[in-house]
């Protein structure tokens, strides 16, 4: 569903490459970024282009996944899901130092799962005309039906095996809701894929039942440096005025949280 035939031969040869690559050296997997990414779409980003696609109905699938075994997978998820409304963004962040893949995957991860440091996000609102907060309230909690605030803290090595986390985060468009995150790293890239374990509300309109939200996030190293692309779908059967509050929110989420990785990011970054 996310690739067209001729990608396919591509993300068999990637899979291939990351299957064969011992476990200890899983981070140091990288590829140009061409091979990830349609050359036009490529030369876009790389200029600093930010991506953006939207679509809804029935016919909502993704066009601008990376040609990558970890975006497969995410789309297979997507395509049992079934969702009314997808929106992607894609974007590249290029490396200010070239350091051991492992140290790089390790920053990409801690700033990931650094959740309480979103808080006081803003996003650009062009109906508006300006900056505008996005979440009011981010933290790490201590489970999915206990709200005590947890402290973002930073791991000293990639974790062995999939992490699972909790937040809550209180947004101006659709209010107060607790999140499950999942994080998960292999070779040259990191994942994290949240949904909300809460019901969604625009004002006092339902939008979205628990667990029908998902917002997926994927970290590739190449090359070039790092692709940052989200995909956010819901299955959320509300009127067309609010669909397109839920889409608008997907994208000025996208945009925001990729400011906020790029800066957190660059502030972690290890030396040479």
């Amino acid at each position: 569903m996310i690739f067209h035939r001729l990608a396919l031969s591509a993300t068999v040869a990637l899979a291939a490459a990351i299957a064969t690559a011992p476990v200890n050296a899983a981070p140091s997997v990288s590829f140009p970024l061409a091979s990830c990414i349609d050359p036009a779409i490529a030369a876009r980003i790389l200029s600093g282009e930010a991506m953006r696609a939207s679509s809804a109905g029935k016919s909502a699938v993704p066009a601008l996944a990376p040609r990558h075994p970890s975006a497969a997978s995410a789309g297979a998820a997507l395509a049992a899901e079934a969702p009314d409304v997808i929106v992607e963004a894609l974007f590249l962040w290029k490396k200010p130092r070239a350091v051991e893949p492992e140290a790089g995957a390790l920053a990409v991860y801690n700033v990931l799962r650094a959740v309480g440091s979103m808080q006081g996000l803003e996003y650009w609102s062009a109906s508006r005309g300006r900056m505008r907060l996005l979440y009011e309230y981010s933290s790490l909690v201590a489970g999915p039906d206990d709200r005590t605030p947890v402290r973002d803290t930073r791991l000293p090595a990639l974790p062995v095996n999939a992490e699972t986390l909790f937040a809550r985060q209180r947004d101006l468009s659709f209010g107060d809701n607790v999140y499950k995150i999942s994080l998960s790293t292999g070779p040259g890239y990191t994942a994290q894929h949240s949904t909300n374990l809460t019901g969604m509300r625009y004002g006092i309109v339902p939008v979205a039942s628990p667990g029908v939200v998902n917002v997926r996030l994927l970290v590739i190293d190449v090359d070039e440096g790092l692709i940052f692309y989200t995909v956010s779908s819901a299955k959320a059967a509300v009127l067309p005025g609010v669909r397109a509050k839920l889409e608008s929110s997907f994208g000025n989420r996208a945009e925001a949280v990729y400011a906020w990785f790029s800066r957190e990011l660059a502030k972690t970054w290890p030396a040479r």
